[in-house]
């Protein structure tokens, strides 16, 4: 499992970015080892994010979006006691909830840069795309019921340096996060990402 806080900004075709209140957004989402057709991809079975636009756009790529609230240790050009250098034993920390209830926790500790940073974009990420319907009798007839392939142009990481991770997942009433809570702890990564979204590519 690999577990993701993301402090985003969004831009489509009419500067979006000008307007923040809109464009900007917060998430957390884990991505799970999957196989599809003996190749191996990525599944993400839980996601929060804290901006409605973000949501709804993320249901329409199969994203299983609920909303929560994020928050992470953010670097400043400007240095200072409250704003980390990328550097070794630089510290960085970041949580999640959903409907006033905390569902996760996490550390990371810089030890150097990560010279190749290829396997972070390696595999696919594989999403379900459903939407059920409320016509009486076709309740097992959904709308949309699709597995598609995320289409990530122009993917670019930059700033990616490794280190040292503490991750907890918390038990939730109506929540089953806490179920993918790791064994050991892993790699610890901080970085910088970007891509463009314009398909989903469905799969037969």
């Amino acid at each position: 499992m690999v577990a993701f806080f993301v402090d985003w900004q969004f831009n489509g075709e009419q500067d979006e970015y000008l307007d923040p209140v809109r464009s900007q957004y917060r998430e957390f989402f884990v991505l799970v080892d999957a196989r599809y057709r003996d190749r191996p991809v990525s599944w993400c079975p839980y996601i929060y994010v804290d901006n409605h636009h973000a949501l709804a756009r993320g249901w329409i790529q199969g994203f299983p979006k609920k909303a929560g609230n994020v928050h992470q240790t953010r670097v400043f050009a400007s240095p200072g006691k409250a704003s980390p250098r990328l550097a070794p034993g630089a510290r960085f920390g970041a949580t999640v909830s959903s409907d006033e209830r905390t569902l996760a926790e996490a550390r990371v500790t810089l030890e150097a840069p990560m010279e190749d940073p290829t396997p972070l974009l390696a595999r696919d990420t594989i999403n379900l795309r459903h939407f059920p319907t409320l016509e009486p009798g076709k309740y097992d007839k959904p709308a949309v019921h699709e597995l598609v392939r995320m289409d990530y142009a122009d993917q670019q990481v930059a700033d990616v340096w490794t280190g040292t991770s503490e991750i907890t997942l918390f038990p939730a009433v109506g929540e089953e996060l806490a179920d993918l809570a790791p064994v050991r702890p892993g790699m610890g990564f901080r970085a910088s990402m970007s891509y463009n979204v314009t398909q989903v590519e469905p799969l037969g």
